[in-house]
């Protein structure tokens, strides 16, 4: 055995007993934090056994970067301060998830929305102890399966070639990297949604139409649906275009209106089975109500009263199908862009501007990206950008301030920078070596 190949491998022993005195001191100072200090090496097993994240060693490198930071942003917030994005709605989920675990209450996991986090949450506390940094690794552990999927869709699309790129523009966006850190349900949303859209990708190769494959699509969509009311209408749109085109391309049915007819009695067929089996929300009731528009403007009127000085001060008319043509357009752009310079008067709100110039900015770049694309691609890539207009679209519906859309357009981010970054890196001038694995 050779010199070097010794001093290599004390090396590594060394350094994985150096990370286990970390964890056990970890532990040792909080032991309610046990399940969530286990986690760490269990996301650590996970990152070295998915194939997108070792095909490049630069890759590998930003995701264990990345997973470095979040917990030390979760140490941070759990034990010196509480850290922007960390306060009201992710502490109110502890402390709610705590009063359920620590007073014996059932827990209900056929609920939906804020209910059904808070739910699983106890559920978790019931299982391995009280603890908001366990709740948090877990948040983490769900960001970094979310970052696999990325990976997996851009593998589809255009191969590996980005992945270092998309793990550090994604994962390192300063309001990603906090909102996913902590107890809220963005790093779930994030990581159903890109779920949906790899077996959406997936749906539009006829070989992927089987049993397994419908399995996986409809867990996603219901999974995404089911965490947020708006997710839940995106959800019964990307179900809409998969069963269109199974019925398509699987069954040879070429007739639109009886697919569309089709499509639509299966998706109402669908909401009823929710409803039955206890999966309903206020939005799935008020489709079935016929009160939808209701149900919207509602919504509206609950999300004034969380950021007053954020608000847009422009209204969606629900008064009838004219007023809401009308004025969803002005909402949307308000959505996509405020806020505006004459509302900054804060920090907040020069980051807010930053962020949307920047998402602008990939908008811009995967329009030209999808028109430059060769014809075999441009179909799937043209589905791909309409989702994310459509996700954005539903999310400005029901959004009345800038602080709270910061981070609704987290969710559909990593679409936009999907197709975006190879203009980017193109206007960047870095050029990106053959797509062939390194690691």
């Amino acid at each position: 055995m050779s010199t070097t190949f010794k001093s290599y491998k004390g090396q590594n022993i060394l350094c994985v007993l150096v990370f286990l005195s970390i964890l056990l001191l970890l532990i040792v100072a909080k032991p309610e934090d046990w399940f969530g200090v286990v986690l760490i090496p269990i996301i650590l097993l996970f990152i070295f056994t998915q194939k997108v994240f070792l095909e490049d060693t630069n890759t590998l490198i930003a995701v264990l970067f990345v997973l470095s930071c979040k917990i030390i942003i979760s140490l941070i917030n759990n034990n010196y301060i509480t850290l922007f994005g960390g306060e009201a709605d992710a502490i109110g989920f502890v402390r709610r998830a705590t009063f359920i675990s620590e007073n014996d209450i059932n827990i209900n996991l056929l609920s939906t929305g804020s209910d059904l986090y808070e739910n699983y949450l106890a559920l978790v506390f019931n299982l391995t102890g009280v603890s908001k940094f366990s709740g948090e690794i877990l948040s983490i552990f769900t960001f970094v399966i979310s970052m696999s999927f990325l990976l997996k869709i851009a593998r589809n699309l255009y191969g590996s070639r980005y992945n270092t790129y998309l793990v550090c523009l994604f994962s390192l966006l300063p309001s990603m990297m906090l909102y996913t850190s902590f107890t809220m349900r963005e790093p779930y949303q994030i990581l159903f949604f890109l779920m949906s859209i790899y077996y959406f990708i997936l749906s539009l190769n006829k070989a992927k139409h089987n049993f397994n494959f419908i399995i996986k699509f409809l867990f996603s969509v219901i999974m995404m649906g089911i965490l947020h009311n708006g997710l839940l209408a995106f959800a019964f749109i990307m179900t809409a275009i998969v069963i269109n085109r199974i019925m398509k391309v699987k069954f040879n049915i070429n007739n639109l209106m009886f697919r569309i007819v089709l499509v639509g009695f299966m998706l109402m067929f669908f909401v009823t089975i929710l409803n039955l089996v206890g999966l309903s929300t206020p939005a799935t009731d008020a489709l079935l109500s016929g009160n939808a528009a209701n149900y919207i403007e509602g919504y509206r009127d609950g999300g004034t009263s969380l950021d007053s000085r954020a608000l847009y001060g422009v209204e969606l008319d629900t008064s009838n199908l004219i007023t809401v043509i009308l004025t969803a357009p002005l909402v949307f752009i308000n959505y996509m862009l405020a806020p505006f310079p004459w509302q900054i008067s804060s920090l907040i709100d020069i980051y807010a501007i930053l962020d949307n110039l920047f998402r602008l900015t990939l908008i811009f770049l995967s329009i030209k990206y999808v028109r430059k694309t060769n014809e075999s691609k441009k179909d799937i890539l043209s589905q791909i950008l309409l989702l994310f207009f459509a996700m954005e679209i539903l999310w400005s519906l029901g959004t009345v301030n800038w602080g709270t859309a910061i981070r609704h357009h987290l969710i559909a981010y990593g679409l936009i920078l999907i197709l975006g970054i190879p203009q980017l890196l193109d206007i960047l001038r870095i050029k990106i070596l053959d797509n062939q694995p390194r690691f």
